[in-house]
């Protein structure tokens, strides 16, 4: 976690008429990393580079003027070698009280033969990379000739039934903990997003009803030659939108959410950027914006498969040979659908008696017209056993392949028509339009109002994802959840700005600040992705990428209705009239 910044800290990097004075703190730390000693430097060059994205968040080199000689030397006995860690600051030379303050940098290890002395200079070389070298193979990690399970659940060895489901967050542990040895970390929960607090009001009650929501989803087994990282980022990688990394000021390894800043406070604003600032480039990677996110996930196996399925009373009603014994909790069944779904449908195979079929994302009845005749779609049963009394729900899962789009849009009714090969006629760009034309059921609207990247703006510009690690996706909603990331990094990540300011030793990633760029006439909101120091030249390169929010009030301007008037009864059904009262820009009504 970043510090706070201060007036001082502003006061400090802004003495230019002072020079660039720096030095160079670095804690030795042994194998238990406790310090074992330090050395003060004079800092004459070399640099930091934080990057977000990276599993390797922090690489530093640098070229300073060690005062303690003898402790150098490249020897199993000196401070520099391969058994010893380091942890670093920078301290800046403040003025007015000639004194130096010190900023940490984070800890590290060396990446090559542990730092080079020039005499003829009196300098020293070191290069190193956070603790994550020590998890990839490069220092440590390396797996030696074992195969390593992880099975998705304990079951009875007698009955086969299932007793317990085992959790992403504890294989994540278990990881650290026997093969890495790590017991400093903070692992927040990994599944499904309708799970989580930071997306759903009803998280608790979701948690209740799906208690497999950060199960491991199937057996994960690894072989030899792996790496420690190549285990914990497989299980960080099972849902979207998860980070690894060591912290910089505890050295404490954290899984969490990837921050989206939505609440966050401005961490520096534009005045104090404009203080600072030496130069500005503006550039957006055309080669990797898309607009359009379409996942294909895994091909259903389903445990069970009937076409003799009929529809009466909003019941899908089945005789499947062979399943016996009524309802079990974790069946897939496939059915052939002879006619499209009315409100509240339900399922009863076999007379066992009618179940609702329910979205797994929100447990709630799936909606009208979901399923199409003569198509085949899959279920999942659950079961649990609440009050003496069997709770029994099926899931829709999808067809045979799940398949899922996320479309970034303005939101709004294009007033233009396209008609199909059938001879249909649908709105350019609402929801009906892209399930038309991609085949697709699950299509979800993600609505940035201002953003350049919308296919009213550019057209569909659309990213297929297929095979490899999208093969593990399991049904619809997980494979919307997926597109809607994927889409979100492709469409915001690549709107960036690049400014260079004085030395600030400070900073990190994922942090929002304000800042108006040169050619525009208002300030935005940004996230820092990457930070780089130069101490050479005593400079700090930021890459920050545009925040766009999802709503933003404008009732009190506008009016509600001139603003909802504008937008599509899809879109409309999705979101609340607060919410949607605020998705469109100022500059645009």
């Amino acid at each position: 976690m970043a510090q706070l910044i201060t007036q001082e800290d502003l006061l400090i990097v802004l003495q230019h008429s002072a020079g660039p004075h720096l030095k160079l703190r670095i804690e030795v730390l042994d194998t238990n990393q406790k310090v074992i000693d330090t050395l003060n430097c004079g800092l004459t060059g070399g640099n930091v580079s934080i990057s977000g994205e990276s599993d390797i968040r922090r690489t530093a080199g640098f070229v300073i003027q060690p005062t303690l000689r003898e402790k150098i030397k490249l020897t199993e006995n000196s401070l520099l070698w391969l058994n010893k860690d380091i942890r670093i600051s920078v301290g800046l030379y403040h003025a007015r009280t000639k004194q130096y303050k010190y900023y940490p940098l984070g800890s590290y290890v060396y990446t090559d033969t542990s730092g080079t002395y020039d005499a003829a200079t009196d300098s020293l070389s070191i290069n190193c990379a956070d603790f994550m070298k020590k998890l990839d193979g490069t220092k440590n990690g390396q797996l030696g000739s074992l195969i390593i399970s992880y099975p998705a659940y304990q079951e009875n060895t007698e009955t086969g039934e299932v007793i317990a489901y085992n959790t992403i967050r504890n294989a994540v542990i278990e990881t650290l903990e026997k093969l890495a040895h790590i017991t400093n970390h903070r692992i927040d929960d990994i599944g499904t997003y309708m799970a989580l607090p930071d997306y759903n009001d009803n998280w608790q009650q979701y948690r209740e009803n799906h208690e497999t929501w950060n199960a491991i989803p199937f057996d994960q087994e690894f072989s030899a030659g792996c790496s420690v990282l190549s285990i914990l980022t497989t299980f960080r990688d099972l849902y979207p939108n998860y980070e690894m990394f060591f912290d910089m000021e505890t050295n404490t390894f954290i899984c969490q959410l990837k921050p989206m800043c939505y609440e966050d406070d401005i961490y520096m604003d534009d005045h104090f950027l404009q203080r600072v600032l030496i130069s500005e480039s503006t550039s957006v990677d055309m080669t990797t914006v898309r607009n359009i996110c379409e996942v294909w996930g895994q091909v259903i196996d389903a445990d069970f498969y009937s076409e003799n399925c009929s529809y009466a009373n909003h019941i899908y009603a089945s005789a499947i040979p062979g399943y016996e014994d009524g309802y079990y909790n974790g069946d897939v069944i496939a059915l052939k659908i002879p006619s499209a779904n009315q409100t509240n449908p339900q399922l009863n195979i076999n007379r066992y008696g009618p179940i609702p079929i329910l979205n797994e994302a929100d447990d709630k009845p799936i909606q009208e017209n979901t399923l199409k005749p003569n198509e085949i779609y899959a279920f999942k049963i659950k079961k649990k056993r609440v009050d003496k009394q069997d709770v029994i729900k099926a899931y829709l899962l999808g067809q045979w392949q799940v398949h899922a789009i996320n479309v970034l849009t303005n939101g709004k009714k294009s007033g233009k028509f396209v008609t199909d090969s059938d001879g249909e006629e649908y709105e350019l760009y609402s929801k009906e339009y892209f399930q038309k034309a991609y085949n697709c059921d699950r299509v979800d609207m993600t609505i940035i109002a201002d953003s350049p990247f919308t296919v009213e703006k550019l057209g569909e510009i659309p990213d297929i994802k297929v095979s490899g690690e999208f093969e593990n996706i399991t049904s619809n909603d997980l494979a919307a959840d997926r597109a809607k990331w994927e889409n979100w990094k492709n469409c915001r990540l690549t709107d960036n700005i690049t400014i260079t300011t004085a030395l600030l030793p400070f900073l990190d990633v994922n942090k929002k600040v304000s800042y108006k760029r040169s050619d525009s006439e208002r300030e935005q909101q940004y996230i820092i992705s990457s930070v780089s120091h130069d101490f050479a030249g005593y400079t700090t390169t930021i890459t920050m990428y545009r925040f766009y929010p999802l709503y933003e009030m404008q009732l009190e301007k506008k009016g509600a209705h001139k603003i909802l008037s504008e937008f599509s009864h899809g879109v409309l059904g999705k979101y609340t009239h607060d919410k949607l009262a605020g998705t469109a820009n100022d500059d645009e009504l």
